[in-house]
């Protein structure tokens, strides 16, 4: 049932960021064709449209994550929702794992459109495209081999995928938390609220634990370590402080099940 579940979050949110997506395609394309035809003016617009839709693409996303659990849910398919024979651990988990998708996506696109813009800027005023991209390489060049970098990657890209996690858990624990009967007293601006003091506490104590508890990664040219005597506040581009880490992981533990229990017994259904 979970996969039928997930397959129809992809279908109804698909429409939503399917549009930028597309419209990424086609100004990109839009950009290249100016280029070729040294159409200056139109190359410039292009440009600009297709920054703007890098970020739109991840602005997008976070919000039709907002409006689609909260309508799906809490709005008139509610109903719906919570009469299919599924439980509320069931729809959060489906939810989840699209609007991580999106998002994973969503971030992907704005990052690859921001490196092609400015390799495309780079080739427009002459310069070399070949040492333009040298140069945003030369970022690792503090590293010392190629296998140290595949770890470092490894490693950032698995702290980025907890934090899309974790953001997800804020927004679903917000919108669930506003629809409980104290909370819709404020309205729509009970989401805002409840986000931002989660978001910000979260924040804050994560970057505390993070800078204050050496307990780390060092990830060296002859292997990954752990230490206990190096936090993030001495750290280097090979340093990862984990404290902060575990503690987002167990907060948006703590964030999903809150949710799922106010799933259960709290809220209502508008």
């Amino acid at each position: 049932m979970l996969g039928k579940l997930i397959k129809n979050e992809f279908k109804c949110t698909l429409h939503t960021v399917g549009y930028i997506y597309l419209a990424s395609i086609i100004t990109a394309g839009i950009m290249l064709l100016a280029y070729l035809v040294k159409i200056t003016w139109i190359s410039g617009v292009a440009t600009m449209i297709l920054l703007a839709t890098g970020a739109a693409a991840v602005l997008v996303t976070f919000f039709m994550t907002i409006v689609h659990f909260n309508k799906s849910l809490y709005g008139n398919q509610g109903y719906l929702s919570f009469t299919l024979p599924v439980t509320s651990n069931q729809l959060l988990a489906a939810k989840t794992i699209v609007s991580f998708c999106w998002m994973l996506v969503s971030y992907a696109v704005a990052i690859a459109i921001f490196i092609g813009v400015y390799l495309y800027a780079t080739a427009m005023v002459g310069d070399d495209v070949k040492a333009a991209a040298k140069l945003m390489l030369d970022l690792f060049a503090g590293l010392p081999n190629k296998s140290t970098i595949i770890k470092v990657v490894i490693i950032a890209g698995v702290i980025i995928f907890l934090k899309i996690v974790k953001l997800i858990a804020e927004l679903y624990f917000s919108v669930t938390l506003s629809n409980t009967r104290v909370m819709q007293k404020l309205g729509g601006f009970a989401i805002v609220v409840v986000f931002f003091v989660t978001f910000i506490l979260l924040v804050v104590a994560s970057t505390w634990l993070t800078n204050n508890i050496p307990f780390s990664i060092v990830v060296t040219s002859s292997g990954i370590f752990y230490s206990t005597t190096q936090s993030m506040s001495e750290s280097t581009l090979m340093t990862f402080g984990i404290a902060g880490i575990l503690f987002d992981v167990i907060a948006s533990i703590a964030l999903f099940t809150g949710t799922s229990l106010l799933m259960d017994s709290k809220v209502n259904i508008k």
